[in-house]
């Protein structure tokens, strides 16, 4: 062996220490010492016949050997039948090897791998004790037993002299049995106790060990005897196999975190093995040479066994360096916490409050004082109170200085909420005026009323009224959790959409508005995860760092964040997060997660003299945190926790980590279903088909995989299949709506529209609404209504959607449809509003602008016309359809005002459209301007 250097992590400090190294370069990482105290209860035919158990012609040693990994062997050689005596028990009992080196145990004891105020103590083991292992009395007849107090370095084969005298001593002493012989002298204190032995242990004895621990196998010590030294060469045991045993030593009591000793009493269990028929016949009759007779012993292959009858058995102790199992959450805790790598930051000092949110509440102050001036005057029993309050307010000063106060927050408002141009026409900022007085009169009489009446404010409003609209969840428990939620849903719907730009500001908006120093984890978390899923990873790493920031202990936080780590191979980073997510809420997928880092690490090892060691180091570890996660899980699979592993990281769309997860994972149709989600993920949409046709076991996930399959139907353009998918689950009569397959409503209805089947659509979304009442279903279907000509209808849908969320631009575009239909005189603010929120579409700014040319407002057309345009020409899609209508009838907008553009416009239509009919309308156009 040699020495090199390594680190141990402990909890304070990075400690150095000096460590062996196995011949194979595996790291020694712990030593187990075992101690066999004797064998009793021989069987008395091994003694008894006239002979003292000590005498020197004894033919046999006895060895008890063990291997744990089945390639290196450890032996206890030249064991003896000796009287037990007092010397021999004494030294055997406080026989120890010499202790290991002061600096390993000095880093042992700062290593966290043992409960606080761990008990040493032995874990006595009782399997199978014998009736006669008590103490013996001093007084008493010491029994017979097979001891190791000498050294195999004791035995040699006698010289002829020595020959010589042994025979005569043998022909004087005769047959006396009570005759003293002269008691074996045990070992000095310096040399190595012939009863123990040490055995290094790396990491494959370790993972050895552990697995006889989880699976309930015994560590077999192997009994066998052997012929002394010295003995005539001719000599032969042929009972040998007879007498072979094996000592199971069960190592249960080892398994408790911080238990390093133990010691049993186990009886011999007798080898199996062929009768040999032809030693037992040449053995019938006993040598009168006593050492050959023992080696000619009669036996009975028929009856019980010695060992059986006589309950022969071993006393065995075993002592490890440190405990064999630590506790799971120390063995690969990193040298750092969250706290060192984000420091913790305060709670706001203020809540935060929008701007109008502090008018209101500036005005509420500003009439209170107010009103406690008018109680002070009319103590007085003034005649004119009304003037003189009038003329306090006036002359005092008080009146300009609550101008002061307001002014700022009125200024405020207009930033927050109204002034979007700096650039704004005259125009447009006295309109803006306008509403900016509405708003700030609306504010301060609903203050006010609340005031007097004692009602809840506006937001508390809104509050009750999101939570009724989605029992599901918890209700808010004040304004700031509704509003808190609002944004959340409308972020939840434009994703649902793809709109991630809406999104992003709508996550955005609510971190903004959080006011609650508690809630500031799950909103930043949030936001983080949304960001992974669309693979902002940058500025999902900022949020889940602002998370872990307000909360260490955020464990969904430390959970996401750690496996974005692991994306990016940052492991010891990942280390961090995720075991502070252990400690924080241990869970079957916080443990999945530990033993996910593990299985990274084997993979990304390079090759070299240590491969092998850290191998086998990273998956033991990532097994006993595979076993603890289990622990917590209630599945009888044994895959259960990978499966639930890659259906987080599915979620968080990390395909990479999650097909590492599937690879522990049993065939089954669960699994499938994973992979197949996982080939979506990928936009391999014909191989996500193509796994669940032929997967088996797929019936208790039937409308998962349903949906699934409409999912990639709908990727691939085959949209018929996927409306025959979705309908299949989602419109089935025995099935109630539910929340989870809220965006396959959507989806459903979306592509009903497109398709034309507007009465299907209004039904799937009629359904949709019962599950997720969100505005993006009410839209669905007032887009349905209105397609079906029913406008009242649509109006009030529309209307409910726009209530939920005002800020979509689509909304607001159909209700300026229906404003033109209905020939209201909201149209144009309605229209403006959807031109402010950033309407998109090309196709519905197309129509807007054909039927409000139709309905001679050509201006407004026009703007909707160009915008269309505009928007297709960016994305390069200037031979599209929508592309091409919008130039025909901008075209017919500008020909009175301006027909060389108009010539141009139906030029490009007739060049570049697919569309038959619409080429020959505009190659009419083009007939009568040349007549012009």
């Amino acid at each position: 062996m040699h020495a090199y250097t390594f680190p141990v992590y402990c909890n304070a400090e990075k400690i150095t220490m000096t460590t062996e190294v196995s011949n194979d370069g595996m790291d020694i990482v712990n030593h187990m010492d075992i101690k066999v105290h004797g064998i009793q209860n021989v069987p008395p035919s091994w003694w008894s016949d006239g002979k003292h158990p000590t005498y020197p012609e004894h033919p046999f040693r006895y060895e008890v050997s063990f291997t744990i990994d089945g390639n290196q062997t450890f032996t206890l050689a030249n064991g003896r039948l000796l009287q037990y005596l007092p010397q021999y028990r004494d030294y055997i009992e406080n026989a120890a090897l010499p202790p290991l080196s002061s600096t390993a145990k000095d880093v042992l004891r700062q290593m966290h791998e043992v409960p606080e105020a761990p008990t040493k103590g032995k874990s006595i083991s009782t399997t199978k004790t014998t009736g006669n292992s008590q103490a013996v009395e001093d007084d008493a007849q010491p029994e017979a037993r097979i001891i190791w107090i000498t050294p195999p370095t004791s035995e040699r084969a006698p010289t002829p002299s020595e020959e010589l005298l042994g025979k005569r001593r043998k022909k004087t002493a005769g047959n006396s049995v009570g005759e003293d012989l002269t008691p074996v002298a045990v070992p000095e204190d310096d040399d190595t106790p012939p009863c123990m032995i040490r055995m290094p242990l790396d990491e494959r004895h370790i993972m050895a060990l552990e697995s006889m621990m989880l699976s309930g196998r015994p560590l077999e010590l192997k009994f066998t005897r052997v012929l002394r030294p010295g003995l005539p060469t001719e000599w032969e045991d042929k009972q040998e196999w007879y007498f072979r045993a094996i000592i199971p030593v069960d190592l249960a009591p080892l398994s408790d975190p911080g238990s390093r000793e133990l010691s049993a009493d186990i009886q011999l269990q007798p080898v199996k093995a062929a009768v040999r028929t032809e030693e037992v016949k040449k053995t019938s009759k006993r040598s009168k040479n006593m050492s050959q007779g023992l080696r000619h012993e009669e036996i009975d292959t028929e009856g019980e066994h010695p060992y059986v009858t006589c309950k022969t058995s071993a006393v065995v102790s075993i002592e490890l360096e440190k405990t064999l199992v630590q506790l799971p959450k120390d063995r690969i805790r990193p040298a750092v916490l969250p706290t060192n790598l984000i420091p913790k930051r305060p709670p706001p000092r203020k809540e935060f409050r929008d701007s109008t949110r502090q008018f209101s509440d500036m005005v509420a102050s500003i009439a209170e004082r107010m009103m406690h001036d008018c109680a002070a005057l009319q103590d007085a029993d003034s005649e004119r109170k009304e003037e003189e309050i009038l003329e306090v307010f006036e002359n005092s000063g008080r009146l300009e200085s609550y101008k002061e106060q307001l002014l700022p927050l009125v200024v405020n408002v207009v930033r927050e909420k109204f002034l979007s141009d700096k650039d704004a026409s005259p125009d447009v900022i006295s309109r803006l005026t306008n509403e900016l007085y509405v708003h700030l009169l609306n504010s301060i009489h609903c203050t006010l009323h609340n005031m007097v009446e004692g009602m809840s404010t506006p937001e508390q409003e809104n509050a009750n009224r999101v939570a009724t609209a989605k029992p599901s969840t918890a209700s808010p428990q004040g304004p700031d959790d509704g509003i808190d939620y609002v944004w959340l849903e409308r972020a939840e719907e434009a994703e649902t959409i793809r709109d991630y730009a809406r999104a992003t500001r709508c996550h955005q908006a609510r971190i903004a508005s959080c006011a609650c120093a508690e809630s500031f984890p799950d909103v930043w978390y949030d936001a983080a995860s949304y960001f992974v899923r669309i693979g902002e990873t940058t500025r999902a790493e900022q949020c889940f760092r602002e998370a872990i920031s307000h909360d260490p202990t955020h464990a969904p936080s430390l959970m996401a964040y750690g496996a974005l780590l692991l994306t990016f191979d940052r492991f010891d980073e990942a280390t961090v997060y995720l075991q502070a997510a252990v400690d924080a809420k241990p869970s079957s997928l916080s443990w999945g997660l530990i033993s996910l880092l593990c299985d990274m690490h084997v993979l990304n090892l390079e090759r070299g003299p240590r491969y092998e060691s850290q191998r086998a180091h990273w998956e033991h570890e990532g097994t006993i945190a595979m076993r603890e996660a289990l622990s917590f899980s209630t599945d009888v699979d044994h895959t259960s926790v990978s499966k639930e592993v890659a259906d987080y990281l599915l979620k968080l769309q990390h395909p990479g980590l999650a097909n590492i997860s599937l690879t522990r994972c049993s065939r089954g149709g669960h699994t499938e279903v994973l992979y197949a989600r996982l080939f979506a993920l990928g936009e391999q949409y014909n191989e996500a088909l193509e796994t669940l046709k032929n997967g088996e076991g797929l019936e208790p996930y039937i409308e998962e995989v349903t949906i699934l399959r409409g999912d990639c139907y709908a990727a691939l353009g085959r949209s018929d299949e996927a409306i025959r998918e979705y309908k299949s689950v989602l419109c089935a009569k025995d099935k109630e709506p539910r929340r989870r397959f809220g965006p396959s409503y959507i989806h459903l209805g979306n592509l009903l529209i497109t398709a034309g089947c507007y009465n299907d659509a209004l039904g799937a979304f009629t359904i949709g609404i019962q599950a997720w009442p969100c505005s993006l279903t009410w839209l669905g279907a007032g887009i349905a209504y209105y397609r079906l000509n029913k406008i009242d209808a649509a109006e009030e849908c529309l209307s409910e959607s726009n209530t939920l969320n005002n800020t979509n631009p689509r909304t607001w575009a159909y209700l300026s449809l229906v404003c033109l239909r209905k020939e209201r005189v909201e149209l144009k603010t309605v229209l403006r509003q959807a031109i402010m929120q950033g309407l998109a579409d090309p196709g519905l700014l197309t129509e807007l602008g054909r039927d409000l040319v139709r309905a001679c407002m050509g201006e407004l057309g026009e703007s909707c016309l160009r915008k269309a345009l505009a928007v297709e020409r960016e994305c390069g899609r200037e031979d599209s359809a929508v592309c091409c209508t919008a130039m025909y009838y901008l075209a017919g907008a500008v020909e009175g005002n301006n027909a060389e553009e108009a010539w141009m416009l139906y030029t490009a239509v007739a060049n570049k459209t697919m569309d038959e009919v619409l080429r020959a309308k505009a190659e009419e156009q083009l007939a009568a301007l040349g007549k012009s």
